[in-house]
């Protein structure tokens, strides 16, 4: 008997099937759709989106991984509430993308998430051997994300992995990015606070996603509101230097107002 619960929205569906996929390399439909309580012929309609988005290869009644890449970059993702913010927020930053930008990430679920739905965006697509849109990956799961995409170019900063965040850091990090330009920086934190303002745990990891505030013009914060109040060690920036903030859930006042003041614009989702 299936216990999963039905998965109606399509990024849900996706979300789930990519981590069965990582899990175990093949899927055949008729399993597919007995695990999410779907129809066969939903499940078939989302692996054919899913070859054109070059996130599988299709087979006789199913679908493969392409690339053992997935085994970190579609790590198991959430069906709870927090995954549903978490994807709410990575669906309104997504949107804030234009085509031929260059665009940059440091690591986390939500950064991840939306870099996943940026790369997938059909109107990104290059033309005529041109990239659509060009990422900067401080994190070795995004760039895994990016690089199975033609479409899009891939810049991945140098320097010593983190094992937990998949985060470069380090001089060689830092020194990369001081000869790059971003349009759009997203910023996930582990924190958010009016006098602390994003935060996280590796001082490391916010050396570097400093350099990249640093050098973008536009700086997207991407959180919950369960994030809001707490503080992590290092201080990545003052929410003066963002220019938006993508929250899913209630913001506080005082917050609210804080961000005004900076002329912060705040997306609420």
């Amino acid at each position: 008997m299936n216990t999963q619960p039905k998965i109606r929205d399509k990024s849900g569906r996706w979300d789930h099937i990519l981590s069965l996929l990582a899990r175990d390399r093949r899927l055949l439909v008729s399993d597919v759709a007995a695990e999410m309580g779907i129809s066969e012929s939903t499940v078939r309609r989302d692996f054919v989106e899913m070859e054109k988005a070059q996130l599988a290869r299709r087979t006789h009644g199913g679908i493969v991984a392409v690339d053992v890449a997935y085994s970190l970059a579609a790590g198991p993702r959430s069906a709870d509430a927090e995954g549903g913010a978490r994807e709410a927020v990575a669906a309104a930053a997504a949107a804030l993308v234009r085509p031929g930008q260059t665009v940059g990430f440091n690591g986390g679920r939500t950064t991840t998430s939306t870099a996943r739905r940026i790369v997938a965006r059909p109107d990104l697509a290059g033309r005529e051997g041109e990239p659509g849109l060009t990422v900067v990956c401080a994190a070795l799961n995004i760039a895994l994300e990016a690089v199975l995409r033609p479409s899009v170019r891939t810049v991945v900063l140098g320097g010593v992995a983190e094992p937990h965040s998949f985060e470069l850091t380090g001089p060689m990090a830092t020194a990369t990015m001081r000869d790059l330009w971003l349009d759009v920086m997203f910023v996930g934190t582990i924190g958010l606070d009016v006098e602390a303002g994003l935060t996280c745990h590796s001082d490391a990891e916010a050396v570097v996603t400093r350099t990249m505030i640093g050098h973008s013009r536009r700086v997207v914060g991407v959180t919950s509101a369960d994030k809001i109040g707490v503080r992590a060690m290092a201080a990545i920036c003052q929410l003066a230097a963002l220019t938006d903030l993508v929250v899913a859930g209630e913001v506080p006042a005082r917050v609210r107002e804080h961000l005004r003041e900076h002329e912060v614009v705040l997306h609420e989702v």
